[in-house]
């Protein structure tokens, strides 16, 4: 870092600009900036003036290819060696004074944790901070067309990047391989993997590599046949099946505003029990499977929503299972796009700030918090595209499992067999049967209707024999985005997809609502201009009638009984009445 004195002598257009020393090749930070926006290369000293005076600047040495941080293996949210499972990093920590693994416990301790954390913040490019953002609100989608020949072109990608992979974090995944190929090298387990790292082979490899090695370490004792298949809910011990059923990690029943995967965490029930902490990983395991087999959360990504219990309990147990959950981060095909944690009071900035500093970058940027009661909570939620009308965790800590039992219970019977993996949580663009709330105002069903809406005019113009082919065509548009037709079935107590033609028949039947709403309209304007028309009409009669009835009064008094006067004649004498205040001349009318 150098820091010069620029004389008085330059004069530059604006001062919140970045300037660029060639001779010093460095990057010259004005009033605090950067800004965006380069103005200007100047040849020698970097030198600027605002208002005369010399003014002190900092200058920085950057890489001419880039003005943000190089990007290396370590900052990789999916590196095998800096994000191994056996460990987290601790960089961060260090440099906040808080080594093995302690977190900050003292407001001097927070202090010191934040302002580490504000100046990592501060190394990153705008870019960075915008395609942050951007996967916050889930404006940022990655989108592949996933036809066979795409397909076969990045699992054998793949099978080439695993290959490539040695050392001791592989022996569970060898070990995996030889007790079942079927399953490790299976193309449905594989392209999972693939998905939730956009097809890149290399990262999704790398990711594949630390599922088995974390979980040889959580289900330690187990047989080897257990590495190489689902774990089941009847594979775990009485006591984690309670935690299970508690419902403290539940998928919400709707997506956000971007079709991503909204997950809830209530205040653990295993934290306010003595039970152990590989008991507790190994619930987690399980929901993080059951999470991992929808397609939608693979292509999509998640989010989280984090409702931390009062008082908080800080000890090293608490701190243990979260950061296992970030272990399982980088061990499972799901993307958690962005982290919202919510409390009652400010009291979290402790433990936010303990998870960011062994967060790896990619999370810790889009790690966000909101305090305050349980409605400014939501409201904050729903500024960021999640319905929390569906939000299980309500005032008081309290968790509403009614829709999680089902979900559950569809997970058992995917496991044992019973079953096809059920439908609970729809997607995006899924078009929903039914009147109720949830299914007319899902996504789906109001982008079929606008689809609807918009084919309306050629549509109405085809002979009733022909207007089936429109009909199939958004049918068609649905099956192209991903989308299904979706009808609940209350015996499986799950969504159903329909076939071809019941679908059809349902974009007819939205065509024939669609023509009986503009009918009703069509009708309701007749009747109000018709109705406007008479209330006219009745207004002219009324104003000549009165002009009839009235265009003289009978007047008494001094003019006599009977006399006629004129109306106008008798409004400009009362107008005039104050100049003649004083005379004896009246008019009693």
């Amino acid at each position: 870092v150098k820091t010069h004195r620029h004389p008085a002598s330059l004069s530059v257009a604006s001062t919140d600009c970045n300037l660029f020393c060639r001779e010093n090749s460095a990057h010259c930070l004005i009033n605090g900036g950067p800004s965006p926006v380069h103005i200007a290369h100047i040849t020698g000293t970097a030198r600027h003036t605002t208002t005369g005076s010399a003014t002190v600047v900092m200058a920085m040495k950057i890489d001419e290819r880039k003005s943000s941080p190089e990007v290396t293996d370590e900052d990789n949210e999916d590196s095998i060696d800096s994000d191994c499972p056996a460990s987290f990093k601790e960089n961060l920590a260090k440099k906040a004074g808080l080594q093995n693994g302690r977190y900050p416990e003292t407001e001097q301790d927070l202090e010191k944790a934040e302002e580490v954390l504000s100046k990592e913040f501060a190394k990153f490019s705008m870019g960075d901070h915008e395609e942050a953002m951007f996967d916050v609100v889930g404006i940022r989608n990655h989108k592949e067309e996933e036809d066979d020949a795409f397909l076969n072109t990045k699992l054998a990608e793949l099978d080439q990047e695993l290959h490539k992979i040695s050392g001791s974090n592989k022996g569970a995944y060898d070990a995996a391989c030889k007790t079942n190929p079927a399953y490790v090298q299976g193309r449905k387990f594989r392209l999972a993997f693939l998905r939730s790292r956009h097809f890149d082979a290399k990262k999704a490899a790398g990711v594949i590599i630390n599922h088995f090695h974390l979980k040889q370490e959580v289900f330690a004792g187990y047989p080897l046949e257990f590495l190489a298949r689902e774990p089941k809910f009847t594979d775990l011990s009485p006591d984690a099946q309670e935690i299970v059923k508690a419902g403290y990690v539940q998928v919400s029943p709707s997506r956000d505003t971007a079709g991503r995967t909204v997950i809830f965490f209530g205040p653990s029930p295993a934290l306010e029990m003595n039970m152990a902490v590989e008991c507790r990983k190994q619930v987690l395991w399980y929901i993080w499977t059951c999470r991992s087999r929808n397609e939608n959360a693979q292509r999509n990504g998640e989010v989280g929503v984090v409702h931390l219990g009062l008082p908080l309990r800080f000890n090293l147990q608490y701190m243990e299972v979260a950061f296992f959950m970030q272990k399982l981060k980088v061990a499972f095909p799901t993307e958690l796009q962005a982290i919202h944690f919510c409390s009652a009071t400010l009291s979290m900035r402790l433990f936010v700030a303990a998870q960011k500093l062994y967060m790896d970058n990619f999370t810790r940027f889009r790690t966000l918090e909101h305090s305050g009661t349980h409605e400014e909570i939501n409201f904050a939620l729903q500024t960021y595209g999640i319905n929390t009308d569906d939000n299980p965790v309500k005032p008081g800590g309290i968790i509403d499992t009614t829709f999680y039992n089902k979900w559950l219970e569809a997970q058992k019977q995917y496991e044992e067999g019973n079953s096809s993996q059920a439908t609970l949580v729809p997607r995006r663009f899924d078009v929903l049967f039914g009147k109720s709330k949830r299914s007319v105002q899902h996504p789906g069903t109001m982008r079929c209707q606008l689809l609807v809406e918009m084919h309306w005019d050629a549509y109405n113009r085809l002979a009733k024999a022909e207007r089936g082919q429109i009909a199939e065509k958004i049918v068609g548009i649905v099956y192209d985005s991903q989308g299904r037709f979706l009808k609940w079935d209350a015996k499986e107590k799950s969504w159903v997809e329909v076939d071809f033609d019941t679908a059809r028949e349902k974009v007819t039947h939205y065509f024939r609502a669609l023509r009986e709403r503009k009918q009703k309209l069509q009708k309701q304007a007749t009747v109000n201009e018709s109705k406007k028309s008479d209330g006219t009409k009745r207004a002219v009669e009324d104003d000549t009638r009165d002009a009839v009835a009235t265009p003289s009064l009978r007047t008494h008094g001094a003019i006599g009984a009977g006399t006629n006067v004129d109306v106008a004649s008798l409004a400009s004498k009362k107008m005039r009445a104050p100049e003649r205040r004083n005379s004896s001349e009246s008019i009693e009318i």
